[in-house]
């Protein structure tokens, strides 16, 4: 009885530590590049010298999805992280953003209090920033220098691809 009781416990315990997968295939006329443009105020106070503003995805992007984010800085898109000195005495101001499959985050810190901005750097960095999110596919084997805007968005071909718009997430 006790070997049964053994052969029973060791099945079960075996049958328990099995895990699942769940794959995501994409169905055919869908197109899980996107790119997407907002031009918003990066103004929700986190923290003294951090401010942010999310994006929700509608719908969710996949979970095996990437994204990458670009600032329009007037004559060329820059990738998201980046850092700018402001020539104050080591003053730094940078961009960087998070991502689930359901939002975006966008941030932008500085290693000063954000309320000590002058009216024309609030303007520049923080008041109705324009940044582009691209969605990369988890499947998109091709190794690249996403560096270069037109660049990725002509590997992921999405050239001539409508721009698509994020809502903000109240």
């Amino acid at each position: 009885m006790r070997k049964i009781a053994l052969l029973a416990t060791a099945f079960v315990g075996l049958a328990s530590l099995q895990s699942c997968t769940i794959d995501e295939y994409y169905d055919e006329g869908t197109v899980p590049s996107q790119v997407f443009e907002i031009t918003e105020s990066v103004d929700v106070p986190e923290s003294a010298n951090v401010n942010s503003v999310t994006l929700n995805f509608q719908p969710a992007i996949y979970d095996s999805d990437n994204v990458i984010v670009y600032r329009w800085e007037g004559n060329k898109w820059v990738l998201v992280p980046v850092t700018y000195g402001l020539g104050n005495g080591g003053d730094q101001i940078s961009y960087d953003y998070d991502f689930t499959r359901y939002d975006v985050k966008l941030y932008v810190k500085a290693n000063f209090n954000l309320s000590e901005l002058t009216n024309a750097e609030y303007n520049e960095f923080v008041y109705r920033q324009t940044f582009r999110v691209v969605v990369i596919p988890g499947a998109f084997a091709q190794k690249m220098n996403y560096s270069d805007y037109n660049a990725t968005i002509k590997a992921l071909g999405l050239e001539g691809a409508p721009v698509k718009t994020l809502s903000v997430k109240k």
